[in-house]
């Protein structure tokens, strides 16, 4: 364990961090600060309906709000605070608030360069290829998130679920495992129409339950409130006051694990909700970029936020706990005996709806690398045994290895997305000359595109 840990801080060392707060902050600028004029746009924009073939926007952002929303919302923030102290809940905002730009962009770039057809296909693999000139690095990316898919898309979801599960039912961790491969695995094969389905209800339902659980916590708690903030103020600050300089800000623990549990929260950058959206048809690449945007702020600065807010207030984080049993401790404070049962609830839902997600990433790519019916019948089966057998591991090691897998995911990605920024920029030009209609369809008239 410990060579991985020692593998995981490489990954997340200074050079990743500088290059995801260098993407953000570069595409930032190319994107007019969409952090600022994503959501008012958003609200007064008309969206075109989608044509048949393809998933609705409606489908696509709750599809990839479901391969983001899950074990990383609770045990992944826990980790980072107990990794890298309530700092790092300050870094992990901070990255999200450039991965606002970041996803954007990606969602900009999987329309613009989506693969047409009965069923239409984007994402990094296909904007790397066709966008970029990078085919060899579209594979890369590929393979990467096929193994991602597996990893952080089914055994992390799967240990979350055992353990979650365990706490309130006396159930085996491997029983809790098989049985939840065995109620995902016919949505699987259902494909991508049924996965989107399955996500448009569970992920709003879920989400709403887990927020409304949690501000319930931080009404009761509010005195302790301001203490919560000042404590990650005061360690996001400790890097710089030891004296480490620059170098000494990037090499902490607080930052490195406040990026890579915000990547590894809200995906911006990685390259995984992009595949979502990339796959609707008849959208605008900038209105489809704004729900990117809006889903990191959900993400991180909603639900994210007040899973680290529930810890602080709570004092779960000085329990002696880590991970998923933190989340529960904090939670314990207000609901007494009723949070485990209340945790494992959202736990399986989010859980469920992140490996359906993920599973439809994997497709995808196994589209684009041609692979054929067997393989693609084949690989729903290899995800109901990773969440099967991830019952067996502890969730904390699993989310180490999410880590290493969202960064190998990342690198490949966020280098298109540096060749490709100048796209963006035009893109969001020509956003910015159409006139803002609220009540007819907009026309849309793709320019550039690639067919």
């Amino acid at each position: 364990m410990e060579l991985i840990l020692r593998v995981r801080y490489i990954l997340w060392g200074p050079f990743t961090v500088l290059l995801i707060l260098g993407t953000g902050a570069y595409l930032t600028w190319q994107s007019k600060f969409v952090q600022v004029w994503c959501l008012p746009r958003l609200l007064h924009s008309s969206r075109q309906d989608s044509k048949a073939g393809g998933l609705s926007p409606w489908q696509a952002l709750c599809t990839s709000l479901g391969g983001t929303l899950g074990v990383g919302n609770l045990a992944g923030v826990a980790a980072a605070i107990t990794f890298g102290g309530p700092g790092a809940v300050f870094y992990m905002l901070l990255a999200a608030f450039f991965g606002m730009a970041t996803k954007y962009a990606e969602l900009v770039l999987a329309v613009r360069y989506q693969k047409p057809g009965k069923t239409p296909l984007g994402g990094p693999m296909v904007y790397l290829s066709r966008g970029a000139g990078c085919p060899r690095l579209a594979k890369l990316f590929s393979i990467c998130c096929i193994v991602s898919a597996l990893g952080t898309g089914a055994a992390a979801q799967g240990g979350a679920i055992a353990e979650a599960a365990t706490r309130v039912l006396p159930i085996p961790p491997l029983a809790v495992g098989i049985i939840a491969a065995a109620l995902l695995l016919p949505i699987l094969y259902g494909g991508g129409q049924r996965i989107a389905k399955a996500s448009a209800v569970l992920v709003p339902a879920m989400t709403v339950l887990y927020l409304a659980g949690g501000m319930a916590i931080l009404w009761v708690s509010r005195a302790r409130l301001p203490a919560a903030f000042a404590a990650i103020w005061q360690g996001a600050k400790q890097p710089l006051a030891a004296g480490g300089g620059i170098f000494g800000l990037l090499t902490a623990h607080a930052v490195a694990d406040g990026f890579a549990k915000g990547v590894f929260s809200n995906e911006a950058g990685m390259g995984s909700a992009p595949i979502a959206h990339g796959c609707t048809a008849g959208v605008q690449p900038c209105q489809e970029g704004m729900l990117g945007a809006v889903e990191v702020f959900l993400d991180t600065f909603i639900v994210c936020l007040t899973t680290a807010l529930v810890i602080l207030v709570t004092g779960a984080h000085e329990m002696g706990l880590a991970g998923l049993a933190m989340t529960a401790a904090a939670f314990e404070t207000v609901f007494g005996m009723f949070a485990d049962g209340f945790i494992a609830i959202t736990i399986i839902f989010l859980a469920g709806s992140t490996v359906l997600g993920w599973g439809f990433y994997g497709l995808a790519c196994l589209r684009w690398l041609g692979a054929g019916k067997f393989a693609q019948m084949l690989y729903p089966c290899g995800a109901a045994l990773s969440v099967a057998a991830a019952s067996l591991f502890p969730l904390s090691n699993l989310l180490v290895l999410c880590d290493i897998a969202a960064a190998l995911m990342a690198l490949p990605n966020l280098y298109g997305l540096w060749l490709l920024a100048p796209q963006v920029r035009q893109e969001t030009n020509g956003f910015f000359r159409r006139p803002v209609n609220p009540i007819s369809k907009i026309k849309v008239k793709r320019k550039n595109r690639v067919h």
